[in-house]
């Protein structure tokens, strides 16, 4: 008798339902992503409407110098990563305006 691969539900499509239904799928799984919007990505989405690309989440993938996972992955795809310092941003509350943290997370990148 063959026995059928176990198979899982990977709850979300971003980035880590994405990469977990990869691994398993490689690992001889049988996989079905959910999903509950009408696409895949999570917060990595472009918008177009515009005319011109606009980031809407997931532009900073952090710790690159630490082992970041998707670092090989992004190095495979061709695609280039712009090295920040932290010295030219501005943090905005829920209403677009400056918040108070803005200084307190200045003094923090300060100490590291």
């Amino acid at each position: 008798r063959c026995a059928s691969p176990p198979s899982v539900i990977v709850i979300g499509g971003g980035i880590s339902g994405i990469a977990a239904a990869h691994v398993l799928s490689n690992s001889s799984f049988e996989v079905t992503v959910l999903e509950s919007r009408d696409r895949i990505g999570g917060h990595v989405h472009m918008d177009y409407s515009f005319g011109c690309p606009i980031d809407m989440g997931a532009s900073w993938l952090h710790s690159v110098g630490n082992d970041n996972s998707l670092a090989p992955l992004i190095g495979h795809l061709g695609l280039i990563l712009y090295h920040t310092s932290g010295d030219n941003f501005v943090l905005y509350d829920h209403v677009l305006e400056r918040t108070a943290l803005q200084s307190q997370w200045r003094q923090l990148l300060n100490l590291a």
